[in-house]
């Protein structure tokens, strides 16, 4: 695992081949990204399995990667441009997708040890991060391993349909998942498919718990789907949301928000739209009024408030089923990953009380899910990627068994090097 993967063998030819291609529309983005999907997952397979890679697939991945280079650039704001349909353009950072193609092409080509030095050349104080994290987790199986992705072990990406996962990613992941971990659960706020984490994912089947929607609805190791149950009346409500809300991104002053960051996502029991993507895409001011638009929607649906909650990150405008609350003085809550974590242990008849839990987040809205694995579960340990103080000092009072790094590829690479 330590050597180069690739190796030159004519039995290990990659089954799916990436060709160069002249990228002019989001929808060709798309469909190169989906093409290094089907490359990226079978060797996956391969190399938890301990064979060779054929250089075939680093050929395709260069080819996909000099393919996102060349995409036009405006000479007047250094932004790479994409037409949506006909004339209409749109500036893209392909940030995310270059780079962690850049970082999958170094992996196979120099191996595992190259590709950690490779990483702390460009990640302040990588060294010192990974040594600590090892250290304190060194020998240590956990009954449970809950994490979010985006933010935790997967780093942002401008679009969430261009968030495919990495090779090495997966690899590390798939590791210490199988040999330290006996329920892995990734819990996002992401659907779970069509379009979701199961369509950016490629790590090995049986493998991990997948929960989208903040935990509304999962599939479990086997595959089997499970889904937290909605009132009748709300799943009206919502459906009457969705298609509004699909009618509001068809006008023209809007349809641009259908591009960017998380675009337009259909949840279960959750409806999430961008107003904004890491880039700034937007400017403010059109921001704010979409956002304002969105809000008088929800109140012309449900002008009590009592069936959806509205929760603004900055970047996506998150409308929320409530459910039943716990208390006499708060009837009803939001639905967050702590509700999807409790769900998900119930309807899997898992125990809490064996062995410990490790709770990796990234932002607030992890924070619910810590919580709850705290009630529910002995010894647990939280390693959150953060560079807010605020957020750091909340996780330290909630478990003192906690670490905080400052970004996904150094959580990921203690994971790697945990698991072997």
């Amino acid at each position: 695992m330590h050597e180069s993967i690739l190796k030159e063998r004519k039995l290990n030819t990659c089954s799916n081949s990436i060709t160069l291609q002249d990228i002019r529309t989001l929808k060709e983005l798309y469909q190169l990204k989906a093409e290094t999907r089907e490359l990226r997952e079978p060797v996956v397979k391969n190399i938890i399995k301990q064979r060779v890679v054929g250089g075939s697939c680093v050929e395709s991945l260069k080819n996909a990667l000099y393919s996102l280079e060349t995409i036009y650039i405006d000479d007047d704001t250094g932004q790479r441009l994409l037409r949506l349909d006909g004339m209409k353009q749109i500036e893209v950072d392909l940030t995310y997708e270059i780079r962690e193609l850049q970082k999958d092409i170094y992996y196979l080509e120099y191996g595992e040890d190259k590709f950690i030095d490779y990483l702390a050349k460009f990640i302040p104080d990588f060294r010192f991060y990974v040594n600590n994290g090892v250290s304190r987790l060194s020998g240590k199986k956990f009954n449970a391993f809950i994490t979010d992705r985006d933010g935790t072990t997967n780093n942002y990406c401008g679009r969430y349909r261009s968030s495919v996962q990495p090779i090495y990613n997966s690899v590390f992941l798939t590791r210490f998942a199988r040999n330290c971990c006996e329920h892995p659960i990734i819990i996002t706020s992401a659907p779970l498919k069509d379009f979701g984490i199961l369509n950016v994912s490629i790590n090995p089947s049986h493998t991990f718990i997948y929960a989208g929607s903040k935990g509304r609805e999962f599939i479990d190791i086997n595959g089997e789907f499970n889904s937290f149950p909605i009132e009748e009346n709300k799943q009206k409500l919502i459906q009457l949301l969705n298609e509004k809300m699909l009618g509001l991104l068809q006008e023209q002053d809007f349809e641009k928000f259908n591009f960017i960051g998380s675009a337009l996502q259909i949840k279960f029991g959750q409806t999430t739209v961008a107003r904004q993507d890491i880039s700034h895409s937007i400017k403010d001011d059109e921001s704010a009024a979409f956002l304002e638009k969105v809000k008088s929607l929800v109140r012309e649906i449900d002008p009590s408030g009592r069936n959806f909650r509205i929760e603004d990150t900055g970047l996506d405008i998150e409308i929320i089923l409530t459910i039943d609350g716990a208390y006499q003085d708060s009837p009803i809550k939001d639905f967050d990953k702590g509700d999807g974590l409790a769900f998900i242990f119930n309807k899997l008849a898992i125990n809490g009380s064996q062995g410990s839990t490790l709770v990796c987040g990234d932002t607030p809205s992890d924070i619910p899910m810590l919580k709850k694995a705290m009630d529910m579960c002995n010894d647990v340990w939280a390693f959150f990627v953060t560079r807010d103080e605020d957020l750091k000092k909340q996780v330290n009072e909630i478990c003192p068994n906690n670490f905080t790094v400052p970004y996904p590829d150094v959580l990921l690479t203690i994971l790697g090097l945990l698991s072997l």
